[in-house]
Formats: C-alpha cells, structure tokens, sequence
C-alpha cells in the first residue's frame, strides 16, 4: 500500500473513521471479530492492441489519457486554471502517486467531475484555482493541496522529488519514474521548516478548511503494455504524466509521425500488441495516427530507413528510358550499369549533405511523341511488364524509382492507370511532367503544355488512396515545372495526403544563372508543404553543376536532383 501517514491537522482521525484504509483508524482488537476493510486498489486498462491520440488540449488530453489506461483509481491528481507554473509538479504528483492527472478548464468542470465519479476516486491532490472552486469538480472527496517543494511531497505525499535542471517539460514528465526519486520541473526551494501545528493553521487560514492527507490504497502492479508517443508540446504533459503513471513507455519523437524514424518503427514493432498510442495534436487526429501507425508495423522501409520520403534522406536519379541514351542517360548503359552508376552518382552528394543520400531512377514511363500513336493520344505508353525487371533490380539495390508520364493528348490519372501494380512497390512513386500534356489541337515542342491543379489533384487523391488501402511507405508525387503557365492555379493544389510527398522539381536548363532565375520565381508562392527539386543536365547546362555546387550553392539545398 502506498503509506501516508503524516497527519496535518485536526479532523483527520474523523476522516478515517469515514474512509475505508484511511491513516488514523483504529486498529482492530485481537479475537473481537472485526476486520480491517481492505484498502481500495488502483485498477488498470489493458489495451491491447488499442491505437489512439490524446489531443484536443490539455483538459480533453487528460481525460482521454485516463480513460485509455484507468479502469479506477481511489485517488487522482487534479490541476486546475491559476497554476501555469504547477504543471511539473502535478505531473510528477501523478506519476509518483501512480495515478491519472486531470486537467480542469473553463467549461470542462463537470467532464473532470465525471472522470473522478468513474474511476471511484476518494481523494483528489489538488493544483491551482478555478473560479468558482473545487467543490463543482471534487465534491466532497478528501482534498489534498498539491505540494510545490521537496519538503511537501515528502510530507503531504510521502514521495522524494527533487528540482529538476532546466529542461523541456513533456521530455521531463516521460522520464519519471513511479518508484524512483522524482525530478520534478518548476520544483520549488524547499520551504522553511514548520510544524504540522503550523502548516495546518496556515492552511486553514487560506482555505477555511483542515488539510486532509490521502488515505492508503493499493497502487497497480505491473504497468500497462503500452507505448506512447509524444512531442515537446505542453499541452499534452498531463496525458503523459498519466501515461507514465500507469507505466506506460513514453517515445520522445523529433517529428509527429510514427513512420519518419526507423528507431521508433523498430520500438512500435516491439509493442505490436499493446497499445499505440500518441500524445498531441501535431499527430492529426485517431484516425490519421491509426492508418499511420498500420503503415510503421506491417510496411516496409524505404531505401535509406523510414517511411516517410523527406526530410529522412535526399535522392539523386538518373532520368531517362531504358530504351535508349537519346532520352537520358538512363539508358546509356545496360540495366546493371546503370544501377551501378545511380550508386556512384549519388555517393558524389554525401559528403554535402546531413541527410542519406539515396540513389533514384526517374524512368519515362510514357513517352511524349511527335506521331498520335494507335491510340491518337500522341504518347507511347511503355508496357509494365518491360519496367517490373527495373523496379526489381532497384528495389534490391536499394534505390527508388520514380515513374514520370508524358500524356499528350491523355489524362494525367488515365495513364497512372496503367501501372497501378507497378505503383503498389513500396519504392515507386510517380511523376506528372506537364511540359508534355497538350490541349486540343496543340502539338509537341510547337509550344509548352499545361495542366490545371484540378487534374494533378485527381492524380494525388488516386495516388494517396492507393498508398493507405495497401499500407504502403509514403510516395514521392513529383510535379515537373520549368516555367509558370505550365501548372495552372498552382496554389490550389492538394499537399494535406500524408500519404504523399510532394515535389515541384524545376528542370529547367541553361546557365546556373538562368537556372536560379527560373529557380526563385518558381518557389515564388510555393506552398512550404511541397519539396522544391533540381535538375542538371549534363549536354544542356553550361556548364553542369558540381555535386558540391548544387548543394551548396542553390538555396535552399533541394531534396530530389535528377540527371538527364
């Protein structure tokens, strides 16, 4: 049981008398009969294999947290409005105490009210002050004032707690410990030393009531099976705070998505049947996390680690067809030396880059033609079975492959169409180069095409469809530009699929100077979701950047580089 047995005011022995396992009540005398009622225990959630996001804010975060992973709890911790410093302290109450934090807003006094009312609550350690008091939130539960020193968790809690050094706030509440020595932000010099008389009056003085103390009660056992994960946003503290209560594994993550880190893909696999859960609004909501979280246990790597196409590595491709070197040096060789040389190509970029640098292929899939073609769409379609041998040999050498169609007279999606079991490869994602997509009567290379947001976000809802229904890594969506009217009412484009990356890849050639040019009016009103890519071309430019020039020279350093 956990033991609290400094008394700190008159009344409490009444108190005792009222509640079961309460310090102060008499003991049982030896063969009169009578028993001592059992201590009421704190009761735990198995989840299984649960999935969920305590967000909303701080007060909603609180109260999910609890009832994720409490089926009941004799006491709980409550931190109220007027205590902005309190937040470490009642954590770090929480989890030493091995019960839920509670968060009372304004407007959510009578949801507090209920959770306490489910977990069968008796006490409540209490932080800060609503307006209207606690009596709306704690009724008449036994109400502790939340300590703000070494001393008063000591006396009031019974707990060891320490001043922490100055750190972040949801880091530190993941690192408590329930049975170890808390180290406890906003943790206060000890207070002078004062009597229980004292401090009791003192109260009383400011409360108009005795300071009661917790009665006894069984803490869980064993902890929950559960992880969640969290980032530094300090709302989601209190939620943590539970979750560590309940002993939970709390995953601190630089970025909001269980797929971008291959160290908290291999964690969530080791916890594949308990609870995944995350803590925060910056995961997007239950049902975002849960097909995100899908896709971290049962989908593979990309090339580099993770699941998520950028920022975890930067690619370099070759660009061009198998078919020949009159369309990119792609096929300047044969299939082997050509993986061979994405490899050497890309290793060029390493030592410029923080990132992996991955080696790519970008492969024209349909070819823009100067004749309409057996199907008058003036584009030769390559057959699928003739690229799956690429898309093999690629994925064992590690290497992504985008697939880049040039429709003529066709549509952007009907040609996406046609590879649609190439696109199920975890290592594929697809390219739409507008230069190619005519207009009724219009002809190639007489004029430059275009194409409406309207069509590319056709393509894209298809695409991110097609990755969450089978549950593969996120795809490269790549959008070839070189000059302004060849993707109209850009700034209506869809970049919310977090299923896809996006990236505006600027291929145009000439000077560096030209390029920059076309470089920086390009990304003029790029939406920051989208990731700008370059291309150097090594017969066109004049000259042909360096590796070290193009990352270091072109701001900012681009995410996907082709050769053509």
């Amino acid at each position: 049981m956990v033991p609290f047995g400094r008394s700190l005011a008159a009344g409490v022995l009444s108190l005792g008398l009222i509640l079961s396992g309460c310090a102060g009540q008499p003991a049982p005398t030896e063969g009169t009969g009578t028993s001592t009622p059992e201590a009421p225990a704190v009761s735990l959630q198995q989840p299984g294999a649960l999935r969920g996001v305590f967000d909303g804010g701080a007060g909603p975060a609180s109260l999910a947290a609890s009832s994720a992973f409490y089926a009941s709890s004799p006491a709980a911790v409550v931190l109220g409005p007027g205590a902005p410093a309190a937040a470490g302290q009642a954590s770090a109450a929480a989890v030493g105490l091995g019960v839920p934090l509670l968060v009372v807003e304004p407007g959510n006094e009578q949801q507090v009210a209920g959770e306490l009312e489910r977990l069968g609550a008796e006490a409540v350690v209490l932080y800060g002050a609503p307006a209207a008091g606690w009596a709306a939130v704690a009724g008449d539960r036994v109400q502790v004032p939340g300590p703000a020193d070494a001393d008063g968790f000591q006396s009031l809690l019974s707990l060891d707690a320490v001043p922490a050094e100055a750190a972040p706030l949801v880091a530190a509440v993941a690192a408590m410990e329930r049975d170890a020595e808390l180290s406890v932000p906003g943790l206060e010099a000890a207070a002078p030393k004062e009597t229980a008389a004292s401090a009791a009056a003192s109260a009383d003085q400011q409360d108009n009531a005795p300071v009661q103390q917790l009665p006894e009660y069984k803490p869980a056992g064993a902890g929950t099976d559960a992880m969640v994960l969290a980032t530094e946003d300090p709302a989601s503290a209190a939620a943590v705070a539970t979750a560590r209560a309940a002993g939970a594994e709390v995953r601190m993550v630089e970025t909001a998505d269980p797929r971008a880190d291959p160290a908290v893909i291999e964690d969530l696999r080791s916890r594949r049947d308990g609870g995944i859960y995350a803590a925060g609004n910056a995961f997007g909501g239950g049902e975002n996390f849960a097909a995100h979280t899908d896709v971290a246990l049962n989908a593979p790597e990309l090339p580099g680690g993770g699941q998520t196409v950028f920022p975890g590595r930067r690619m370099v491709a070759l660009y061009g067809h198998p078919s020949g070197g009159s369309l990119g040096v792609l096929g300047e060789q044969g299939m082997g030396e050509t993986i061979t040389r994405a490899g050497e190509t890309a290793a060029q970029y390493q030592p410029y880059s923080s990132e992996p640098v991955v080696p790519a292929l970008e492969i024209i899939t349909t070819v823009a033609s100067s004749g309409p073609g057996a199907d008058g769409d003036y584009s030769e379609e390559t057959a699928a079975e003739d690229l799956l041998p690429w898309i093999e040999a690629a994925g064992e050498a590690g290497i992504y492959v985008v697939l880049d169609l040039q429709p003529g007279y066709s549509t952007f999606l009907n040609q996406a169409l046609r590879y649609e079991e190439l696109l199920k490869y975890p290592h594929v994602g697809l390219a739409l180069d507008a230069e190619w997509r005519l207009a009724p009567g219009q002809r190639h290379l007489e004029q430059i095409g275009s194409v409406d947001a309207a069509e590319i976000n056709e393509v894209s809802a298809w695409l991110a469809d097609l990755t969450q229904e089978n549950v593969l890594p996120q795809k490269l969506f790549m959008l070839h530009q070189f000059n302004l009217s060849m993707i109209r009412n850009r700034d209506q484009l869809n970049v919310s699929h977090s299923e896809l990356a996006v990236s505006l890849h600027a291929d145009g050639h000439g000077t560096p100077g030209q390029k920059l040019d076309t470089w920086n009016a390009l990304r003029d009103g790029l939406q920051p979701e989208i990731w700008p890519g370059w291309k150097n071309f090594y017969d066109e430019d004049t000259p042909t950047l360096t590796p070290e020039q193009t990352f270091t020279q072109i701001e900012p350093m681009p995410w996907f580089i082709s050769y053509q």
